[in-house]
């Protein structure tokens, strides 16, 4: 056709105009087959995605999910996993949603049991603030008692199709965007069972245990606030099915209402007394056992050393008689004079002052002077010696 154009028309030969129209025409050409091959490869390289390492991803093709062949193992899955390139249509064609499936989401509770405040009485005394029952966010206790507290959960998506397809989330739309006090989609279920536990929970406690988070029970046992209520938050997330696992519940605070607060601390100081005072008994009673049992095995100890060693002594005076008596059998006299000596002995032993007087011829005379009942001083100092006459 273009060939026709350039040489004649109708065997008429072309006039410059019309060649310059032909040679606009053939740009025309040649840059509308350029265009078209450039929105081509943008179309094949704008479709290129890659899911996050800690989210996953479903592909929705005019609203209907698709299913594709990732791991031959496990089939076709509507799950896009992370580590690997996908390619999708542009929008509105296709749409991506990617769920947080790999890390850690944190839902609060918000205002459902904070302490609450009436802006009305700013300022004023704290009894004249009051609870507005159906307005301001409380909880009840097992004994009664009105309680003000903050929770959040900690949790990870373990199946992406269950968390986003099973339950209605529109939480991306426009609406809810801009309404930034609207509470939608999958995180609000989670707050609200969140809130079914805590309420649950709370109503079988004493107010006591709660401001200490633990309590004892009658087999010793002792069980805190906070496992309880993630007990039963895993059981309500179980019974929904929505595809969850909850990993840590935290309590962020807890207090008594403002107008009873400094009763609350009041009985609180008076029971933290109270279990000192019973701790410190605890303590000096169980000191004082462990001293009377330790006197005890003390006396006893004591006991068993004196029997060994009477027994040892008997054993010993059986064992000297008997050998006393061998020897007596055998020679009486070495025996006696034996005997004699050890006794000579022991008397020597036992006397403090000793005198030697030495037999002189029958008419000699020998004088002899003695100090009696000397002092300790004076018998430290040499004895005189004796004047003969």
């Amino acid at each position: 056709m273009q060939d026709n154009i350039e040489n004649t028309q109708g065997g008429v030969p072309q006039s410059a105009g019309m060649q310059s129209l032909v040679r606009m025409l053939r740009i025309l050409f040649q840059g509308l087959r350029v265009l078209i091959i450039l929105i081509f490869v943008y179309l094949i390289f704008s479709g290129m995605f890659r899911v996050d390492d800690q989210n996953e991803a479903m592909l929705f093709r005019f609203g209907k999910l698709q299913r594709r062949v990732i791991d031959p193992e496990k089939g076709e899955t509507p799950v896009l996993t992370s580590g690997r390139w996908y390619w999708a249509w542009p929008s509105p064609i296709d749409w991506v949603k990617e769920i947080p499936a790999q890390k850690s989401v944190t839902v609060s509770t918000d205002m459902v049991f904070e302490p609450w405040v009436n802006p009305n009485m700013a300022g004023q005394a704290p009894e004249n603030n009051f609870l507005r029952p159906g307005m301001d966010g409380y909880m009840l206790t097992g004994d009664t008692n009105i309680l003000h507290s903050r929770w959040d959960v900690n949790y990870r998506v373990v199946n992406s199709e269950k968390y986003y397809l099973e339950f209605f989330d529109d939480s991306d739309s426009d609406r809810v965007k801009k309404d930034k006090n609207a509470s939608r989609g999958t995180e609000a279920i989670i707050r609200n069972l969140l809130s079914n536990a805590v309420i649950m929970e709370v109503g079988t406690w004493k107010v006591e245990d709660l401001l200490r988070t633990t309590r004892t029970l009658k087999d010793g046992k002792i069980e805190n606030i906070k496992d309880k209520v993630q007990e039963r938050l895993t059981k309500l997330l179980d019974e929904v099915g929505l595809g969850v696992q909850v990993q840590s519940v935290n309590l962020v605070d807890i207090k008594p209402p403002m107008a009873v607060q400094s009763a609350f601390h009041k009985v609180n100081e008076a029971a933290e007394t109270g279990r000192a005072e019973m701790l410190k008994a605890r303590s000096y009673a169980e000191s004082v056992e462990l001293a009377a049992q330790g006197q005890a095995y003390r006396i006893a100890d004591e006991a068993r050393s004196y029997k060994t060693r009477l027994v040892e002594s008997v054993k010993a005076d059986s064992a000297y008689f008997t050998t006393v008596l061998e020897g007596w059998q055998k020679n009486p006299d070495t025996m006696l004079t034996t005997l004699y000596m050890d006794a000579l002995k022991d008397m020597l032993k036992r006397t403090p002052n000793k005198f030697v007087v030495h037999k002189t011829d029958e008419n000699a005379t020998q004088e002899m002077r003695l100090h009696i009942g000397l002092n300790p001083e004076e018998k430290k100092a040499p004895a005189p010696a004796p004047v003969a006459q």
